[in-house]
């Protein structure tokens, strides 16, 4: 099986303490689906820090692995366009934006399909948001 289309436009960001199995886990399951994966090294907070603005371009979506609600707020502020695959914790209805949950067990093409879905439709959100406001300048903001 190969990766959704939607997820060959760019690279996933995976977020995980270090050492951690299910990331490392989730890390081959994307490398063997051939999506291009970026894991910055050292604790979710320096990683972040880590990343340079081109490298943020890159980020199709974003997986973040057993990490609490502190760090789902600082991505939140940080990039509310991408769209997140938590998993292990459930961000509840306190995450804004686009994402999806995935609770273990889980297999590697449900965490690829996870994504596919998940980008493909924040993809169609944007597209349609983009749209609703070419129109609304088209009309001069007129009703």
């Amino acid at each position: 099986m190969n990766a959704p289309v939607s997820l060959r436009k760019g690279s996933v960001l995976l977020l995980a303490e270090p050492h951690s199995f299910s990331a490392s886990y989730i890390r081959r399951s994307l490398d063997a689906f051939g999506v291009p994966v970026i894991a910055p090294s050292g604790p979710p907070s320096e990683a972040l820090a880590s990343l340079e603005p081109a490298e943020w371009l890159a980020v199709s979506a974003c997986i973040a692995v057993d990490l609490g609600q502190s760090l789902f707020e600082t991505l939140a502020a940080q990039r509310r366009e991408i769209p997140f695959v938590f998993v292990g914790q459930d961000p509840g209805s306190w995450f804004s934006g686009s994402y999806s949950w995935l609770s273990p067990p889980f297999a590697a093409f449900q965490v690829v399909e996870a994504l596919g879905e998940l980008v493909a439709a924040s993809a169609a959100m944007q597209a349609a948001f983009g749209l609703a406001a070419t129109d609304l300048l088209a009309s001069g903001g007129r009703s």
